[in-house]
């Protein structure tokens, strides 16, 4: 059975009048001048005019939205809820938006376990006066095949008070509390005493983690954050942590290549002050599905196209457009390849080309910096052409360097080419920092038959457009002239010369 996937993407900003102080659907077209695109497969079900998901059939998923939203009149907590049918939230998050460093982009997650008719529900609503959904905004619902999996949502914050290197999901002592309804998991082990994730079998696994973020106290410090296999450091980067301008988010997204019993953490290090994980931080672990997914050949395989590239140099600033993952836009590149097969990173262009054709997930996490407040573009394009894309975003000067996200879910052809890039609206240079990371994988192959037909013509000239062996695979058309004259069985000859011409009987083949 093939895999269950929906994408929505706002195409259209809507009115910044679209949400108050009641939860209102996020993906919902009674926004005033709002406008989504979607792709969605055939067992779940988009309300365009309710903003609801309703599933068929039953299984694990993926939830993913990055959430691109203005703040009026007033700075606010916007409280973004997940729920399962009219059940109380199974996910919060209250990221702090300044309404003069908006449009603010916030990313959030986790896996959700779907029984054959649940709807999901995706909401949010400001503490005060009026919000609203900003072109780029999307929803990725991915189900998780390979049933090894964990994720886990911090219910409670923790208090941490400490300046060292520290593990910000480790429940112990002043660490965060994980309800148990924040938690699904199978195969993959998450010990909340030591804020880990054990994996149970050599594998690629997608590993998201979304690290909200607040300071304790009037702290305003940047935050190293990592993310560990062991003492190995498989990701580093440094976002700022502002108390007048926090809770905050930074995302964490790279496929890695991991051996059974490999254990996963987080670590922050801040520089001065003090931090804590908030309600809604959330880490992901997934096994890709690299056997057959649906596909008619089991040769080809599922989700075993990917690429991660992780950034660790500090772009030259520019007010240029400007792909962060071509080493032409550095004094001297570094790009850390953590995992790849089948797409082709190539640094001397910023490009990733991939080899098969397929439905693929794409997530850009960039780290960026501004000398002057301005407002970003950021684009994912396929051959040169902007797919997905947001316009919007503001970077401020007081809390950056700032992480946002922007995904997308491809439909890609052989050869066809990815790349990324930032912009400012103005002549004020922007430059991206070191953890910038482009995350890419085939969720699903195009179901395409490499067997070879039987033929739709057989040599007696026999039609086999029926056949067992000619059903679901490309015809065989190639066949010797079926002799008409004189009703003549076989090759043809001049005038019947060398033969004797045979008339057709009962109960012969009609070719």
């Amino acid at each position: 059975m093939a895999a269950s996937y929906a994408h929505v993407l706002c195409t259209t900003s809507s009115a910044t009048t679209a949400i108050g102080t009641t939860a209102a659907y996020i993906f919902d077209t009674d926004h005033g001048s709002v406008a989504f695109s979607s792709n969605i497969s055939g067992d779940i079900t988009w309300d365009e005019d309710g903003g609801t998901f309703t599933f068929a059939r039953a299984g694990v998923y993926h939830v993913i939205v990055n959430a691109i939203t203005s703040q009026v009149t007033s700075d606010r907590l916007q409280t973004t809820t997940f729920h399962l049918n009219s059940d109380s939230a199974i996910y919060t998050a209250a990221p702090f938006i300044d309404k003069d460093m908006d449009p603010t982009e916030v990313t959030h997650q986790r896996i959700i376990s779907i029984s054959a008719g649940d709807v999901l529900h995706i909401k949010t609503k400001t503490g005060a006066n009026t919000m609203g959904i900003e072109k780029g905004t999307s929803v990725t619902i991915l189900e998780i095949t390979s049933g090894v999996y964990a994720s886990s949502t911090v219910t409670t914050a923790g208090s941490n008070n400490t300046t060292a290197e520290f593990n910000p999901y480790d429940t112990d002592g002043d660490g965060p509390a994980f309800a148990a309804g924040g938690l699904v998991a199978s195969g993959v082990s998450f010990a909340g005493a030591a804020g880990s994730m054990t994996v149970p079998s050599d594998g690629k696994y997608l590993i998201m983690v979304t690290n909200f973020f607040l300071a304790g106290g009037a702290t305003n410090s940047n935050i190293t954050m990592k993310l560990k296999e062991g003492s190995n450091v498989l990701h580093t980067g440094a976002v700022r942590l502002h108390s007048s301008a926090d809770p905050t988010e930074n995302t964490i997204c790279v496929i890695e290549d991991l051996d059974a019993d490999e254990v996963l953490t987080v670590t922050w290090d801040i520089g001065s002050g003090r931090c804590q994980a908030e309600l809604g931080a959330t880490i992901t672990v997934y096994k890709l599905q690299e056997g057959s997914t649906g596909h008619a050949n089991p040769t080809k395989r599922g989700q075993d196209l990917y690429a991660s590239v992780v950034n660790k140099a500090t772009l030259t600033a520019t007010s240029s457009e400007v792909n962060p993952f071509d080493e032409d836009s550095y004094s001297s590149a570094d790009f850390d390849t953590r995992a790849s097969n089948g797409i082709t990173f190539a640094a001397g262009d910023g490009t990733f080309t991939v080899s098969e054709p397929g439905l693929f997930f794409v997530m850009y996490n960039a780290i960026v910096t501004t000398a002057s407040d301005v407002v970003m573009t950021m684009i994912i394009k396929v051959n040169g052409v902007a797919q997905v894309t947001s316009d919007t975003i503001y970077i401020d000067t007081l809390p950056d360097p700032v992480n946002t996200t922007l995904s997308g879910f491809l439909s890609l052809k052989e050869n066809d080419v990815v790349t990324v890039t930032i912009d400012a609206n103005t002549a004020v240079n922007i430059t991206s920092y070191a953890g910038t990371t482009l995350t890419i994988f085939r969720y699903y192959p195009f179901t395409i038959n490499d067997s070879v037909a039987d033929g739709l013509i057989n040599d007696d000239f026999t039609i086999n457009t029926f056949s067992q062996g000619n059903l679901s695979v490309q015809y065989d058309r190639n066949t010797a002239q079926v002799p008409v004259k004189l009703a003549i069985l076989g090759v043809g000859n001049i005038r019947g010369r060398g033969a004797i011409p045979s008339v057709i009987k009962l109960g012969d083949k009609k070719n």
